[in-house]
């Protein structure tokens, strides 16, 4: 079967980001985006205990709330995370109709784009990604991949 995502490797120091939801896939998500960024704005009414910690550092910025559709104004990606299915699948509605890339934890077939596994040093990023098929390769090549990048290097 043809693969239907190009690994691409964005520049997102500029990018402003949304996550929608509070739970550990958000802190997920928000881990690996602190990486490389620090445009992130949380949308949720609660949120688990590393993301309230970034919020009270300033790493990202937390709207106390549920998500407004008015949110999505300005943002070039979106990732929805919520524990609800209707909720994520009307964010998807809503970013397809503005033009905004989106990711939804519940149902890979709606997403525009896929996180990898990362494995880094301070002179190489790699990112792994089954298409969401088989994250136990996934885990194993980002294992194989941090060993040949070096003890110094850390993977997510």
């Amino acid at each position: 079967m043809k693969q239907p995502y190009f690994p691409v490797f964005l520049d997102l120091s500029r990018k402003e980001i949304l996550v929608a939801g509070g739970g550990q896939v958000a802190e997920r998500r928000v881990r690996s985006l602190l990486l490389f960024t620090d445009r992130i704005c949380l949308v949720a009414p609660e949120a688990t205990k590393d993301l309230e910690k970034w919020a009270a550092e300033g790493r990202i910025v937390w709207k106390k709330r549920k998500i407004r559709a008015k949110d999505l104004e300005g943002k070039d990606l979106v990732l929805a995370a919520t524990d609800e299915a209707d909720c994520n699948e009307q964010i998807v509605k809503d970013c397809r109709e503005k033009g905004i890339l989106v990711n939804t934890s519940h149902k890979k077939e709606l997403c525009d784009f896929l996180f990898p596994a990362l494995a880094w040093n301070e002179k190489v990023v790699a990112g792994i990604s089954s298409g969401g098929e088989d994250c136990h390769a996934t885990v194993e090549a980002r294992k194989h991949i941090q060993k040949l990048l070096g003890k110094d290097g850390t993977s997510i």
